[in-house]
This record gives C-alpha cells, structure tokens and sequence, in this order.
C-alpha cells in the first residue's frame, strides 16, 4: 500500500511594511477593472515580479481556495493574500484600500446621478436606460427560469413568489427563504423514489 504525504503547510511570506501593503492593494484596486485575470496581473506584477515577497505557487494557492467561497473571488484573494502577507490586521487592511477606490467612485457617480438626473433635458435618456436595464432583467429571469421552472407545481411556486413579492412588499429573504422551504417540502423525494 503506498503512503501518501500530507499536504505541507504554505511558508508564510516575508514580512511586507504596512504602508507598502496598502500602497499596492490601494494601486491594484485603483487600476483593477474587469474580471479576476486583470487583477491577478496587477496582483502578480506588484507583488511577485516587483517586491518577490509572494509566489507564483502561493496565488494559485489563492485563486484554489477563494474560487470555492461563495462572493467576489478578487476581494476574497486579496483579503487571503494580505493574510499571508500579514496575518488577520494585514487582511483587513488589504481588503479595505482595495475595495476604497472602487466605492469612492460608486459614491461620487450616485452624487452626479442624483444632479444629473433632475435636468429636464437628461429625462428622455434616462427612460430608455431604465426601459434597458428592465429589460435586461426580464431576460435574465427568462433565462433562469427556463432552467429552473421545469413543472406546473415549481411555475405556481414562481408565481405566488411574485404575486407577494409585489402585492405584499415583502422582504425578497424572506421570499426566498420561505420559497426554499416549500421547495424542500414539494421536491424532496420521498421513500420509494417518488417525490
């Protein structure tokens, strides 16, 4: 019978100063746009290729770990690589200047909405970009539910979902909650095989 070895524990990585830690993870969250790849460049360039104080191993290791979790897998690299950098202060810290920028701006364009939106002029424009972005929902619904609703009785849990979602105002959790709940009382097989 052959041994297999336990997994070795990752070494932690040099020590980074504080202010070089939040340098970078503020650089990396001010020019990161897009999907993780353009990030992980950023990320590799800084820290691996520049400073030489991660691996290319240890963000592997990184991308392993986070893509399981559910959320945004860049925020959870960086808060895992500010982690191995420096333990639980350094993950907080490089977490927070990599989200900064991001929600700077976020702020900034809801304050230029807020002005933009009561010219009289801009009324017309922002219509059509409402009708859009519906839209772009009812698709996406569409497309989920296509998937999804695959019998009469998940299309009438469908319906009452909305019929009190929208006449009830109800919470969407709690929807949802309450919408799993029946969903494991209707669906879940019984003994024998049948549902």
């Amino acid at each position: 019978m052959d041994h297999i070895d336990a997994p070795t524990p990752a070494a932690p990585a040099p020590p980074l100063p504080w202010p070089t830690l939040a340098g970078v993870f503020l650089k990396v969250g001010a020019a990161a746009f897009g999907d993780t790849g353009p990030v992980l460049a950023l990320i590799e360039r800084e820290l691996i290729d520049r400073r030489g104080v991660l691996t290319r191993a240890d963000l592997t290791e990184a991308l392993t770990y986070t893509k399981l979790l559910p959320g945004s897998t860049v925020v959870q690299i960086v808060a895992y690589l500010g982690y191995r950098l420096g333990g639980w202060p350094a993950s907080a810290l490089a977490t927070t200047v990599f989200v900064l920028p991001a929600a700077a701006l976020m702020l900034a364009l809801a304050a230029g909405y807020g002005t933009v939106a009561a010219l009289p002029a801009l009324a017309p424009t922002l219509t059509g970009l409402t009708a859009a972005v519906v839209g772009m929902l009812v698709a996406t619904v569409y497309r989920l539910g296509k998937k999804s609703i695959d019998g009469p009785v998940a299309l009438a849990l469908a319906v009452a979902a909305f019929v009190v979602g929208v006449a009830l105002t109800l919470n969407a959790a709690l929807i949802v909650i309450v919408a799993g709940l029946v969903g494991v009382l209707l669906f879940t097989p019984r003994v024998g095989g049948t549902r």
